[in-house]
């Protein structure tokens, strides 16, 4: 009995000797692990809601490796509001927490859905569902289902379903195709396919308004453009202006003032310009000439009736100077520059006569009283008339004897 309990009694000794060293080598680990914790205490920051100072590149808040830094509100809730600077180094806001991805360092970002390829740096980006995973970098996106496409960089697209294919370019709008570089887009369906060309305006759902030219600005409510800028020419209704402005179709004034000044000519080619033909103009000016074209007409076919009855009646020959009635003769020469003569014959039992001259508005201009009888003729000088058309007519004993048509130019 004795030698069992010596025995039991070594055993226990060596057991409480193991448990020792155990306990021994626990508390160095644990003091070990103590230490390096104070250590890290004291060499990092203690951030306090009250504010912290000493804030350097070597001092900061966030990870030392490549994983993201979270910054949230209400985070015990199920749906936080949430910031990220992620780890590529954008700072994203997400309106639906994790839908954004940004591959690239120093973008900003905004709202769901979003995504950044790796050359899209320096970008912002709002909305939901823009697309610049091949898109460059610089560029401002804000909308919905934009898209940045063949690295495309320092462009702006706002709206709705823009499409950027190139660099420097302007989309404001809804469903705006940019395909050459420095072109831009305001409104709704349009592309821009020149280089520096520029649409505003709305196509028609499925066909957009195209602007084609390059260096052009093309305006128009449907796919057919109203107008066209390009340099120092504007067109209407069409591409191509030859001249400073273009229309092809009707031009229409209303309630235009009176005044005096020269008329419009147009040329064979539509060309328009100032004709050196002075007018004095009124409201009723082509109505005036109308009536004036209708009256001559008239009396011409009364004298040609009264001619023939004499005719007939007194079987006399054409020539009514050996007759007894008064005839009017054409100018000569005319169309004239310098001078004219008007030819008459006036006969000798007649007690008044005379030739008006009147221009086309209606106006007489200029009154030659007729005192020799027979065939005799009177002149006008280049001063006496300004450049212009007019007609002239004889009056004997009251009665309109005949008129005839006198161009006087420059």
């Amino acid at each position: 009995m004795v030698i069992i309990f010596h025995t039991l009694v070594i055993t226990k000794n060596h057991q409480n000797s193991k448990f020792m060293k155990t306990s021994l080598l626990s508390m160095k680990n644990g003091l070990t692990a103590a230490m390096l914790l104070l250590t890290g205490m004291a060499s990092a920051q203690q951030w306090q809601i009250t504010g912290n100072g000493g804030i350097t590149p070597a001092n900061y808040a966030g990870t030392v490796d490549p994983r993201a830094f979270f910054l949230r509100t209400n985070g015990a809730s199920t749906n936080p509001g949430q910031a990220i600077l992620n780890e590529a180094g954008s700072f994203i806001v997400d309106a639906v927490n994790n839908s954004n991805v940004a591959k690239v360092k120093g973008s900003i970002i905004a709202g769901s859905s979003n995504i950044l390829g790796a050359q899209a740096g320096s970008s912002i980006v709002s909305g939901w569902g823009n697309d610049l995973s091949n898109g460059g970098g610089a560029n401002i996106v804000s909308g919905q289902d934009n898209i940045v496409q063949n690295n495309s960089s320092k462009s702006v697209a706002l709206g709705w379903k823009n499409i950027i294919r190139n660099h420097n370019q302007f989309a404001l709008g809804v469903g705006i195709d940019l395909k050459d570089v420095y072109s831009g887009g305001f409104g709704i369906d349009l592309a821009a396919t020149g280089n520096r060309s520029f649409v505003i305006g709305s196509g028609t759902g499925g066909v957009k308004l195209t602007n084609n030219i390059p260096l052009s600005i093309m305006f128009g409510l449907s796919p057919t453009a109203t107008m066209l800028i390009k340099d120092k020419s504007v067109g209407i209704l069409t591409l191509a202006p030859t001249a400073n402005f273009h229309t092809v179709g009707t031009v229409r004034h209303e309630n235009l003032p009176t005044g005096s000044g020269n008329a419009l000519v147009v040329d064979a080619s539509g060309n328009v310009m100032v004709s050196n033909t002075p007018l004095n103009k009124t409201a009723s000016s082509d109505e005036t000439i109308m009536q004036l074209e209708d009256r001559i007409k008239n009396l011409e076919n009364t004298v040609e009736e009264l001619k023939q009855l004499l005719l007939n009646k007194n079987g006399l020959s054409s020539d009514l100077s050996s007759s007894d009635a008064a005839k009017l003769s054409q100018n000569v020469p005319n169309p004239t520059k310098n001078g004219t003569s008007i030819s008459y014959y006036l006969p000798d039992h007649a007690k008044t006569a005379s030739i008006e001259v009147y221009n086309t508005s209606g106006q007489l201009v200029k009154s030659l009283p007729l005192r020799e009888r027979g065939n005799a003729k009177v002149t006008l000088s280049g001063s006496d008339l300004p450049s212009g058309t007019y007609v002239y007519k004889m009056t004997t004993d009251g009665k309109v004897t005949g008129s005839k048509k006198m161009v006087i130019r420059d």
